[in-house]
Parts: structure tokens; sequence; C-alpha cells
């Protein structure tokens, strides 16, 4: 008996399969188990699919169709959750940045992942960074910036994220770290499509990347890889535009420092550093990394960077 209900549903479903398909690429490319019951209660309402058919027999079927593939997901807390990747009726297959934005509603691509959006890195990553703003807070006019507490922050480790979900895609492991960041108001937050995503994805655009990057090396790969960045945003970064980003952001650090450093390592023209030497705090010096070996101080931008780096003071 059950299995002439399973053939009589799979028989059924398979016949309705476009219009479930159209419906679900309207609705997205990655589903929850929420926004699949959504799906089935509206085929059920428009009268696509009979009223009777349970999540579990829509799922699997589906699942069989080659539809849908499901992703097992492991949680911060260590606890299993899926999302279910839809297979037909788009052009490319789903993209694991895709995936991962599933998992905080309202967030979007940012740091090493929005690099490699914003082709600024070559390196494919599995470390996937996406940030959810958090509510605006009150500025503390009682906290007084002094160098002293500029070298205490940054002779010590950066303090990175614990909320770190995995899972596993086409044959790869990936790490999603989900970020809940300064309150910006999506500043400079675009809407974008390659042809490796099977839809356009929320990432930051190339000024706000680079801000974020300079702001969070760590979570960009390092400095090595932030001035990587810099050298191919040449010729396409606004520097108008980044510096009217750092107005509307008004960090407590200068980090203004770091960006006007990068920018005279990486041969900047002169009418791009004119628009940020202005802005260069000359009363604290400002560090373009955390622990840093070995720093020296660049005198031009007033900045502590890694011995390694070549660059004329």
């Amino acid at each position: 008996m059950v299995a002439s209900k399973r053939t009589a549903a799979w028989l059924s479903i398979s016949k309705e399969l476009n219009h479930i398909i159209d419906l679900m690429v309207e609705r997205g490319s990655v589903f929850s188990r929420v926004s699949l019951i959504d799906i089935l209660n509206e085929l059920k309402h428009t009268k696509i699919l009979r009223g009777s058919y349970g999540y579990g027999t829509f799922l699997n079927t589906l699942i069989e169709l080659e539809v849908l593939e499901k992703v097992t997901i492991i949680l911060p807390n260590h606890s299993i959750t899926s999302r279910y990747a839809l297979k037909k009726g788009i052009s490319t297959s789903v993209h694991p940045f895709e995936v991962a934005l599933s998992l905080l509603p309202g967030s979007y691509l940012s740091h090493y992942s929005a690099l490699f959006l914003n082709d600024l890195i070559n390196n494919v990553p599995k470390d996937i960074y996406i940030n959810r703003e958090q509510s605006k807070k009150p500025i503390d006019p009682d906290n007084t910036l002094t160098q002293k507490k500029i070298d205490y922050a940054f002779n010590r480790p950066m303090r990175k994220t614990n909320q770190i979900a995995l899972f596993s895609y086409n044959g790869q492991e990936y790490r999603v770290h989900m970020l809940n960041g300064k309150h910006t108001n999506n500043l400079g937050v675009v809407n974008r499509k390659t042809p490796f995503l099977s839809r356009k994805v929320r990432v930051t655009n190339l000024e706000r990347t680079i801000i974020d990057c300079v702001v969070r090396p760590n979570y960009a790969g390092g400095p090595d890889e932030i001035s990587v960045a810099f050298s191919n945003a040449a010729n396409e970064l606004s520097v108008n535009r980044l510096t009217g980003y750092l107005a509307e952001l008004d960090y407590r650090y200068p980090y203004q420092n770091c960006i006007a450093f990068y920018m005279i390592l990486t041969d900047y023209k002169e009418n791009s550093l004119k628009l940020i030497r202005p802005l260069i705090d000359r009363e604290f010096t400002m560090y373009i990394g955390y622990q840093l070996l070995n720093k020296k101080i660049h005198l031009g931008s007033n900045t502590y960077y890694p011995g390694r780096f070549s660059l004329n003071d």
C-alpha cells in the first residue's frame, strides 16, 4: 500500500514537474525546510498538487527526480541542518556562496569572498565570509583613542568569529564564517551576478570590500593578499567613493593610514594619492595587521608594516 501511494505521488509530481520547477526558480536556488513547505503549500493552493501530499513525500520525490540536491550543514553549535540546492531550471549550478548566504537571512558576502567576486584575487576560496550587520549602537564619547590603545590592540591576535558552519558540496569542504559586523546600513552592498553563480547575490562592492579587508585583514588572507588586491584594483578603484565611505563609516582607528600605505606600496598614480594623503592621521601610528613580525614604520603613511615588505619610506 505504501509503495502504491509513493508511486502515485511520484507520477503526480513528475507530471507537474515543469510547473514545480518554474515556481522554485521564482523563489530562489537554495531552499530550507521552511521555504520548501511554503512552495508545497502554494502548489496545493493552486491545485497543481493534491492537498494530501506531505512535505516528506514532496522532498524525497524531488531529490529522486534530481530536481534538488541535499546539502548537510554542521552549525556552530554542532547541530545539523540541511539546505536543498536546485539542479534543474537554472543555466548554472548553484555555487557554494549561495548555500552559505542561505544560512543568515539578510546577509551578504564580504572580505575574502568579496575579493573573489570583485576579481581582485585568483584563489578560489574554501573559506566563505558572510556578514549580517548588527543593529545601530550609540557611540561612547568617553572612549578616547590613544596610541597606547592602538599598540595594545594590534600587538594581540585579531578577534575572530567562532560562528563557523561547515558543509561539503561537489566533493569540496567549505567553512562559512558568519560575521556580525558593524552597522553600516548596507553601505556599498550590491547585487551581483557572475557566470559561475546561478543568480544574483548580495556582496560588497570594490571600495567597500577594500575597506573591510583593511579593517579585518585576517578575514582577507592577511597583508600579502590585501596588497595583491590593491594592485589589481588600481584601474577600477574610485578613491573618491572610498574616502566617502570612510567618512560615513567613521571608524575609531585611522584605517585611512593603512589604505594610503597600500596605495603607495602598489604604485597608485599621484592623482589618486593626492585624495588620500590629506586624510592620513599624523597623531596616531596605525598597523596594517596584527602581531606584525619585524615591524617597520612607513613615515609617508604613518603606518607599521611587516619587515618583509620592500618599500621606500
